[in-house]
Parts: structure tokens; C-alpha cells; sequence
């Protein structure tokens, strides 16, 4: 039986600061936000790269800006699957910069309640955007990292803040900041927090075959 997968697509891009980011070029000034989005779709290469593509049109205007980063959160369909992957989602952040040395990024973490959280990566590419789309190089730059990492299912139940780090010149760039409001969806998840030292691993492979195809081959 083919089983409808849902997620919460949290496709944000930010450049400075979550609630007001600023995008200066040639004097210009300019709010760019996104709002949440729920759809049912795996996520691949092409569903990402057309956000990216049509952000990359979108602020042309402001070319080049610095660096950007998306992200997408995969949670589990129901509570046995957060059982079995020891209550985790994944989280695919794509980020590009026009510095190279800004890439791969350094972390990716959560703060919640004055703690900071990091989370683990398992999965990593660096990509050179492509000649043909010019478009994202001259706003975003050549430079592009696809990263996936596990993501503690509980943060998106409680207030927290989501950030990245890049390599250089900038740390504690906001992805997405979080209420204690869960969405529908998760309500029947339990709120726990994943088990410390519990092998996942498996599941958590075919997880993250299923709801990201197209971007890493699992072996």
C-alpha cells in the first residue's frame, strides 16, 4: 500500500536576521522572508534547485549577495517511525556563497532555552553551480553545499532558534526560528527527546532514501 508521506517544507532563506533581513546592493534595501509551506513532496535535486533558481530571480536586483541558505525538515509519518528513528527527522540545508572559503559550513545548531544544541551531519556535497545558471551565480554565488542532518524532532515543538555557522565571516545566521505551537501534523509525535547511545542508523538510511531521493546515494 503506497503510504502519502507528509512534511512541513520549511523553505526559508535568509541572509542577516530572521524576523527583518537586509539585502544592500547599489544603495537598494530590501525584506526578504518566506512563509511556511506544507506540501507532500519528496524533496530531489530539481524541488530544491527551483527554489533556489527562482529566489535567484527574485533578488536579482540585490546581486550579489553574500550568502543564502534553505532549509527543508523531513519528519517521521507517524509515532512508530519516530520510535524507530530514535525520534529524529532530517534536515536538508542547501547553502551558497560567492566567498569560497565561506563553504563547507562549520555547524549547523539549535538554541533553545540557552543551550545550544548541534546537530550531526550525515550526509555531505560541495557543488559548483553549473555555468548555465547564471542567474543563481550572479545573485548567490558559484559555491553551493547540500548537507543533511539529523534533526531532534522535539526542537520544532518547542521555542528555539535554528542556525548555520559558515566557514568564515559570519556565525549565527538565523535559518528559522521555532514556537512551542506544534503544527498538526506532529501532534500525535511524542515530545521526547532522542534516546542517548540507541543505533538508528538503519532507519535512519532509509529514511533519508526515501524522503530525499536524488541527492545521496545509500549503500
Amino acid at each position: 500500500m503506497k503510504v502519502n508521506i507528509f512534511r512541513i517544507g520549511l523553505l526559508f532563506f535568509t541572509f542577516s536576521l530572521f524576523s527583518a533581513t537586509v539585502v544592500r546592493a547599489q544603495n537598494a534595501t530590501a525584506t526578504v522572508s518566506t512563509d511556511e509551506q506544507w506540501h507532500r513532496n519528496r524533496v530531489d535535486n530539481a524541488y530544491m534547485n527551483k527554489q533556489i533558481s527562482d529566489a535567484a530571480e527574485q533578488y536579482k536586483e540585490y546581486a550579489p549577495i553574500p550568502r543564502i541558505a534553505f532549509y527543508d525538515i523531513g519528519y517521521p509519518k507517524d509515532a512508530a517511525e519516530f520510535k524507530e528513528l530514535n525520534g529524529y527527522g532530517l534536515l536538508l540545508v542547501s547553502a551558497l556563497s560567492q566567498d569560497r572559503t565561506e563553504l563547507p559550513l562549520k555547524k549547523v545548531y539549535a538554541m533553545v532555552d540557552g543551550r545550544q544544541i548541534e546537530l550531526r551531519q550525515i550526509k555531505q556535497v560541495l557543488i559548483s553551480v553549473p555555468a548555465e545558471e547564471s542567474r543563481t551565480i550572479k545573485t548567490f554565488g558559484s559555491y553551493r553545499m547540500d548537507a543533511l542532518y539529523l534533526f531532534p524532532v522535539y526542537l520544532r515543538m518547542r521555542k528555539a532558534e535554528l542556525l548555520v555557522d559558515f566557514a568564515a565571516n559570519r556565525n549565527g545566521l538565523k535559518l528559522a526560528v521555532f514556537d512551542d505551537d506544534t503544527p498538526e501534523i506532529l501532534k500525535d509525535l511524542p515530545k521526547t527527546e532522542p534516546a542517548a547511545n540507541k543505533n538508528s542508523d538503519e532507519a535512519i538510511n532509509r529514511f533519508m532514501k526515501r524522503e530525499y531521493p536524488g541527492y545521496f546515494d545509500i549503500k
